[in-house]
């Protein structure tokens, strides 16, 4: 299996324009500074950090720019100004930036310093969930600090399990699967086999799983008003297992600090028509993700194209 991997990403590497291929290395050179460095970073460095390199690369990404912004106006242009959607656009990258920079600090930090810096609502609504023996399915979103609140629910007594997509480079995957599991939680590759996330869920431990993003092999379910491919996996893991489905989410709050919230677990009685059951509880989904999204917009990954597929046979959306 690594072998083949590894040859998988050689092809695809080879393929890769020059200029293409020169920003990989560039990004991976910086991933690994980042890593080697994270001992130098203090909060007041990874604020300076993250809003002055997002603020510049606002400036000088013309496709991403042009993306978030043409998703918010997609999303809001009816409820926002013009401003206060450039505002919420320059807000995504610092955000985004900033916890590229905390991603990395983590890693400098003790159990008590992370502890301190995210705070827990909603505890529970995770425990009468498990208290039914079946497992916890968490649905969250690249939106606040998704990292940091699989290390809280650790830190809190939990056994966390997370579904993640490699990294084209292996490199950095191996990385970041060490940053990752430095927090004491398992991650499963969202591209191999499913066996260990049922085995987790019949341990009656917590998975936690990011659907927010495009997916080529989903279902199309409406999110912010248009529809979107969307992965399907929390509604078959659920519906197989009998785990329950609770939204958590980390934003970030007024004092530079994360409140982790979980939410009731999400009600679903199924109708045993697989297809429409897996429809109707991937909406469900989106809808929690979208209602969060709501609250802090400038802390979801709006540069994402979110809505790249269209429903008419899976075609790029124009």
């Amino acid at each position: 299996m690594q072998a083949s991997s590894a040859t998988k990403l050689t092809t695809r590497a080879k393929k890769l324009p020059p200029a293409k291929k020169c920003l990989k290395l560039i990004g991976r050179i910086t991933f690994w500074w980042l890593f080697r460095a994270a001992g130098l970073f203090r909060p007041w460095s990874v604020k300076l950090l993250g809003d002055s390199l997002g603020m510049f690369f606002f400036g000088i990404s013309r496709r991403y720019r042009k993306g978030t912004l043409k998703n918010l106006r997609n999303a809001f242009g009816d409820q926002k100004t013009e401003a206060e959607i450039q505002k919420i656009a320059k807000g995504v990258f610092k955000h985004f930036m900033r916890g590229a920079f905390e991603f990395f600090y983590l890693l400098s930090l003790s159990r008590d310093q992370i502890d301190a810096m995210i705070d827990m609502a909603g505890k529970e609504h995770l425990d009468e969930a498990l208290a039914r023996g079946k497992g916890c399915i968490i649905v969250t979103a690249h939106y606040g600090n998704w990292e940091l609140l699989a290390r809280k629910l650790v830190i809190l007594g939990y056994k966390v399990n997370v579904i993640a997509r490699d990294s084209d480079d292996a490199g950095m995957t191996g990385i970041t699967q060490r940053i990752r599991e430095s927090g004491g939680y398992k991650v499963f590759d969202r591209d191999q086999p499913i066996i260990g996330a049922f085995r987790a869920l019949k341990n009656n431990e917590i998975l936690g799983i990011l659907p927010d993003q495009n997916d080529i092999g989903g279902i199309f379910v409406p999110f912010f008003g248009r529809l979107a491919a969307t992965a399907v996996g929390p509604a078959v893991l659920s519906m197989k297992s009998g785990a329950p489905i609770v939204p958590v989410f980390a934003p970030r709050v007024e004092n530079g600090k994360y409140l982790a919230a979980a939410h009731p677990m999400i009600k679903f009685e199924p109708s045993g028509d697989e297809d429409r059951d897996k429809l109707e509880l991937m909406t469900l989904v989106n809808k929690a993700i979208e209602d969060e999204v709501r609250r802090n917009p400038s802390q979801w990954l709006w540069m994402h194209d979110r809505w790249k597929l269209s429903p008419e046979a899976g075609k790029h959306d124009g």
